[in-house]
């Protein structure tokens, strides 16, 4: 039985092929008609126990055609199968109102095609609300007509009763169909849209190059720094490093190998800073430091690490080898004379170490 069951659910959610078609339309029209069809057939039985021949033929009828629209959902035909879908129960849902009457509740199949036409995304909302007014306009008219002229219904009222309770069951079970297509299909798109925010905001706050924090979100991450030292007091240090004659890799060997150069010292840096604080690409071959919870000697000795790193490092980059250097200021964060301040004297001592010979740490 489960196996049929899987098999059934892979033939109603099978994709198609036409990428300027809805999936998800195409598996509501294949789900909706396949209930249709058992619904119009249990009318056709129905009809023929009252000896309506005639009327049971003509709800066959309905059964076939909403097995060609289920067919053709898988002929990259959607839109037609929503036009024939939507045909076959408007008018036939005019034909048994009129026939069997409007206590018999044919009419509330109109409805049905209203959330089908709302849920399609190629018509636009004027031509959706027009529609609407129609079918709306059609409703009122079999409500007048069939309380005005007499009806062709037959059979006790137990019958009617009983009827009229399956098409209350039948209603229930539609709408909670739709209703669970409309969820997903909202569902679906509000994780679309939340994940592309998701990557404007990374693309917005990250390097493009190097994958780490532009200097942007570097401000902003500062920014949370200097309010948590002013409420807690809590030390954070920041540093400027610079790639040691990085005009001349450029010069000498082409900017995809200063590319590599810069994008394989991020890795190293993310290693060194991993629960000690943050780092972000500041400009060209700059990058800024901010060692958190930590004293100046602590920030050094660790900096002092990662420029032996630096040292040590053979870069590689197709044929060539290189060995890289880096210079850094460091500098603790004073309230006294606040962010920007301090990084211009973490500048200010990189500066210095660039010209009293690179290759080191000034604080």
């Amino acid at each position: 039985m489960k196996k049929w069951i899987r098999k059934l659910h892979n033939l109603i959610t099978k994709d198609i092929n036409n990428e300027k078609e809805a999936k998800d339309l195409a598996v509501l029209l294949r789900v909706l008609s396949l209930i249709y069809i058992a619904y119009y057939i249990f009318v056709a039985l129905s009809l023929t126990h009252l000896y309506h021949y005639g009327h049971a033929f003509i709800a066959l009828i309905c059964a076939g055609l909403l097995g060609g629209c289920f067919v053709i959902t898988y002929d990259n035909r959607t839109k037609q199968a929503r036009r024939m879908f939507h045909i076959v129960t408007i008018v036939s849902a005019s034909y048994f109102t009129l026939m069997a009457g409007w206590f018999m509740n044919f009419q509330w199949n109109i409805l049905i095609t209203i959330l089908i036409i709302f849920y399609s995304l190629e018509l636009q909302m004027s031509k959706k609300i027009y529609y609407m007014k129609l079918l709306f306009v059609l409703i009122v008219a079999l409500a007048i007509f069939t309380h005005m002229a007499p009806t062709y219904r037959e059979g006790s009222e137990l019958f009617s009763f009983f009827f009229q309770t399956i098409h209350v069951f039948f209603y229930a079970i539609m709408l909670c169909i739709i209703a669970y297509c409309y969820c997903t299909k909202f569902n679906r798109a509000e994780e679309k849209l939340r994940q592309f925010n998701k990557k404007l905001i990374e693309m917005a706050s990250l390097d493009a190059l190097t994958q780490l924090p532009n200097r942007r979100s570097m401000n902003e991450h500062l920014e949370t720094l200097v309010y948590d030292n002013d409420r807690t007091g809590k030390p954070f240090c920041v540093a400027i490093g610079d790639v040691d004659f990085f005009k001349k890799i450029n010069d000498n060997y082409g900017h995809d190998t200063g590319d590599y150069v810069l994008k394989t010292l991020s890795e190293l840096f993310q290693n060194i800073v991993k629960g000690r604080g943050k780092v972000a690409r500041w400009g060209g071959e700059e990058f800024l430091f901010c060692f958190e919870g930590m004293s100046v000697q602590q920030a050094y000795a660790t900096l002092e690490v990662l420029r032996l790193q630096i040292e040590k490092y053979n870069f590689q980059f197709k044929e060539h080898t290189l060995k890289i250097t880096m210079t850094f200021g460091l500098e603790e964060y004073s309230q006294i004379i606040g962010i920007e301040s301090t990084i211009s004297k973490a500048d200010q001592k990189l500066y210095e170490g660039k010209n009293s010979g690179r290759n080191k740490v000034v604080y």
